[in-house]
């Protein structure tokens, strides 16, 4: 009797022990009395049947996230707390090795230590006031450095994001004002660019209406002397043709004419014959 009811209680140890895996999870079989008491079988999701003393080790093979604050001096010797955020897996067929060489907690063991000291390492290669512009940088240099850590113990490195800088108040207020300053600087280079573009508008007016003004006066004084040598040359012209026997016939056909005729003697000298009656005179 007593030899049935230990039987009855070892099928219901035996039967009611087990352990569900889910989705997204890993598991290695732990068994006590085997030596060695885990085999690289990794399981996947599932129900498995367990003996009292054995058990199931189970990872999240999904990805995890953790954040740090690391506390880094930049290239110019200034104290700047940064909040960093690590996204990482482990390696599902992998998780053998992982377990039994580092353990459960192989972010604190390893992980995150060397996050903080790259991005030290890092943070102390650029200045105070590029860490914003140099952040994606900054982060694609700490990733690629932690993977080789990380494959190192069959973990993969998905992300690595800066959430935050806490930047110096005396230097924020410093940037602050030398923002402003530029600011107001540009502002007034601005102003100094309008006006001078105003002054050039309003000499080049000035300029062409001065030259249109020469541009008329010109064109008149040429017109003047146009003119002029036009009706020199018409006169030319006109005294080129009128000969004085030409002027003589002209003046006979006159009706308001007087004629005198100026005879000459022999010796040459003009006989004056008065049209009136009078005497000639010698």
């Amino acid at each position: 009797m007593a030899r049935s009811m230990f039987a009855l209680v070892l099928l219901a140890a035996a039967v009611g022990c087990g352990h569900s895996i889910r989705p997204g999870e890993a598991g290695l079989k732990y068994r006590a009395l085997r030596n060695p008491a885990f085999r690289d079988d990794v399981l996947g999701p599932g129900y498995y049947p367990l003996w009292a003393w054995n058990k199931l080790v189970i990872y999240d093979v999904t990805s995890q996230h953790s954040e740090e604050v690391i506390h880094g001096l930049t290239a110019d010797n200034l104290h700047v707390p940064v909040t960093v955020t690590v996204t990482y897996h482990a390696r599902a067929p992998e998780l053998y090795k992982l377990h039994t060489e580092v353990g459960h907690d192989f972010y604190q063991k390893r992980i995150g230590p060397a996050l903080i000291t790259l991005v030290r390492a890092e943070f102390s290669h650029h200045l105070h006031n590029n860490l914003a512009t140099e952040s994606p940088v900054i982060e694609q240099k700490v990733r690629e450095e932690l993977q080789k850590i990380a494959s190192q113990i069959h973990v993969d490195i998905d992300q690595i994001a800066i959430r935050h800088i806490d930047y110096d108040d005396t230097v924020t207020q410093a940037i602050s004002r030398k923002i402003a300053t530029r600011q107001q600087s540009e502002q007034k280079k601005y102003e100094v660019d309008i006006a001078a573009r105003d002054a050039d508008i309003a000499r080049t007016s000035a300029q062409g209406r001065a030259d249109a003004t020469r541009i008329e006066a010109e064109g008149e004084a040429q017109a003047i002397v146009l003119r002029g040598k036009a009706q020199a040359e018409a006169q030319d012209a006109i005294q080129a043709t009128l000969t004085p026997r030409y002027l003589q016939l002209k003046a006979f056909d006159s009706r308001d004419s007087n004629y005198f005729f100026v005879p000459t003697d022999k010796a040459g000298i003009p006989i004056i014959v008065d049209a009136g009656g009078a005497k000639a005179r010698r």
